[in-house]
């Protein structure tokens, strides 16, 4: 008999149970070191990242939730980066995972002021602008103009005419006035940047009370210009408190280069600021796509995705602001306008200058109105009577209710009355959750109570955000697939 007959067989069902065993053996080692899935349950990271629910009469009647691919193996070989969309335990309450935007490094010194992220080194070092790179930028412009503009009127001409439209066909010199806003300076309006159709679900609810608080004079102006033969320069014209900055872009019937200037009110005493770029012109019938910005005390000029000229302007304090277009000489036809803002970042509520430790990390969320960030992290200690630390008091998350009974769902401590009298639920570090009565709490005086937590252990990060997968939101008009930047 051969020595494959005296084999046994191999019986089906226990193949099965091998295959199923390595299965979940490879998913769990998948899951821990390689990739996982994350849903967004919160609006913290919005627009980039979506945790929107809308309600009606208390009621859930729609969602769009995004839900991500984590890479969980780059940061087992490098540390995380600036700007990455990083996953970590939050360290006052380490069974909860985080997601936020990394803003500063071990070593940094932050603040935040006029909206702006400022970074230095040391305390000897002047304060500069934090600049995100351009593909972060990508998802952090956020488009004022979309849908249906307040009386449907997108922009208003010199001579009073209102042009509800986005596309305008000027046939001779004009100049137009943004209006999509509703007139003023243009502000940090919660709405700005969503899709169209969730922003008709949210106007059914009121926004959070920092909206519309701050003026914003970082922006951008895109579109299409497709130039008449007589046209002689097409002028963008930002405006920054007392200060105008135009972007010149020379036309058919022009005798100039294509210029980007700048001019300061008088108080400010600063020189204006001209820059010619020779050989940079529309030609007459060609459609040519054209991009201007303002953004972190840097003028920019792009056409056709070239960047044309940038130039470095001080930083302004007054940040009221305004865009026109002027058309000079003659006419074109203008499509498809669009002027965008950037986050105003707000100052923290316990702090606005930060100095990171070594191996820590500083977190915020790209909805800065609406984001618990470190900005915003603060712990709480208590003591009681029968605690497992005995005389030491345990640290928790500060995030109290109104005291009378309205909670949120991650409020801690929680007080309220149950069958044993005032109870105490208080949740700490670890994700512990302890029931005390609360005459058992011990006073702790307010320095010794309470403690800003701003930042984030190296060790606490798990993983980067690289893509969002789903959801298909047709309801909303909203497709949710995309690469994180």
């Amino acid at each position: 008999m051969s020595s494959s007959q005296t084999k046994k067989t191999r019986h089906p069902w226990r193949e099965n149970i091998e295959a199923f065993t390595v299965a979940i053996v490879m998913a769990v080692m998948l899951k821990y070191f390689a990739v996982e899935a994350y849903q967004i349950p919160t609006g913290s990271m919005q627009p980039t990242l979506m945790g929107q629910e809308f309600r009606e009469r208390g009621q859930v009647v729609g969602e769009v939730k995004d839900r991500i691919l984590v890479d969980k193996l780059s940061f087992h070989y490098r540390d995380p980066e600036r700007f990455e969309v990083v996953i970590f335990k939050y360290p006052l309450n380490r069974a909860q995972n985080f997601v936020k935007r990394l803003i500063g490094l071990p070593g940094d010194h932050l603040k935040i002021q006029n909206g702006d992220l400022w970074q230095r080194s040391s305390a000897s070092e002047p304060w500069k602008v934090l600049r995100r790179p351009s593909k972060v930028m990508a998802d952090q412009w956020k488009a004022i103009d979309l849908g249906e503009a307040p009386r449907g009127v997108h922009w208003v001409s010199d001579d009073g005419r209102e042009i509800k439209s986005r596309d305008v066909d000027v046939a001779g010199p004009a100049a137009l006035t943004f209006a999509a806003h509703g007139g003023g300076s243009i502000l940090d309006t919660y709405a700005h940047g969503y899709p169209v159709g969730m922003q008709e679900s949210m106007k059914k609810h009121p926004e959070p009370h920092r909206s519309n608080a701050n003026t914003v004079g970082d922006l951008r102006v895109t579109g299409r210009v497709t130039a008449k033969p007589q046209l002689e320069r097409c002028v963008i014209e930002i405006s920054e408190g007392g200060r105008r900055y135009r972007f010149e872009i020379a036309g058919p019937a022009s005798k100039e280069a294509t210029h980007v200037r700048a001019s300061w009110a008088k108080r400010e005493a600063f020189e204006t600021l001209d820059i010619s770029v020779e050989g940079v012109r529309l030609a007459a019938g060609q459609a040519v796509e054209f991009t201007a910005q303002n953004l972190d005390d840097q003028l920019r000029l792009e056409l056709d995705g070239q960047e044309i000229a940038a130039v470095e302007v001080p930083t302004s304090v007054d940040q009221t602001s305004a865009v026109r277009i002027e058309l000079l000489g003659g006419g074109a036809l203008l499509e498809e306008l669009q002027v965008w803002r950037d986050i105003y970042y707000l100052e923290g509520t316990f702090s606005s200058e930060w100095v990171l430790p070594a191996g820590c990390y500083f977190m915020m969320g790209d909805n800065t109105q609406d984001s618990s960030d470190s900005r915003e992290w603060r712990a709480l200690r208590l003591k009681w009577q029968g605690s497992p630390a005995g005389d030491q008091p345990i640290a928790g998350n500060a995030r109290e209710g109104s005291g009378d009974g309205r909670y949120r769902p991650d409020s801690n401590p929680i007080r309220q009355p149950t069958e044993l009298g005032m109870t105490t639920f208080f949740r700490d570090v670890y994700g512990e959750l302890h029931i005390f009565p609360k005459e058992a709490e011990l006073p702790l005086a307010p320095p010794e109570q309470y403690a800003n937590a701003p930042f984030v252990p190296r060790e606490l990060i798990t993983g980067r955000a690289v893509a969002v997968f789903w959801p298909l939101a047709w309801r909303y008009g909203t497709y949710r697939v995309k690469w994180i930047r």
